[in-house]
């Protein structure tokens, strides 16, 4: 009983953090009334939307290396597949409405955006 509990729990914790992809031709989120669309460029979305932050990644032509137990001489190339997203650059950021939003960005050029909707208060009303 309580190992399904347990599971319970936990798959609703997870499905609450998730992000949805953006359909840009459903959509119209906006950053200081400019719409958010594939044409969007990284400077636009830092200038205009709330609390807008860039993650650059590093580009590192050689893979990770990974040092097996015992470490010394043996070490394992691990390499990333090309659409990973590891390898974007990544602003998260609000728009106009409080949805939260995480744009990737490969070569300056938009990827694609994730979102999640903003929380909903619920007011209670007295009697």
């Amino acid at each position: 009983m309580k190992k399904s509990l347990l599971y319970l729990f936990m798959m609703g914790s997870s499905s609450a953090f998730a992000l949805a992809t953006v359909d840009f031709s459903k959509s119209n989120y906006t950053c200081n009334n400019l719409p958010v669309s594939t044409q969007s460029q990284e400077s636009d979305l830092l200038n205009n939307c709330h609390y807008a932050v860039i993650i650059e990644h590093e580009e590192n032509a050689a893979g990770r290396v990974y040092r097996g137990p015992g470490g010394g001489a043996q070490t394992t190339q691990v390499n990333t597949a090309s659409d990973d997203e590891v390898n974007y650059d990544k602003i998260k950021f609000f728009t106009d409405d409080h949805t939260y939003m995480v744009c990737y960005y490969k070569d300056y050029a938009l990827i694609k955006c994730k979102f999640r909707p903003p929380k909903v208060n619920k007011n209670t009303s007295s009697k």
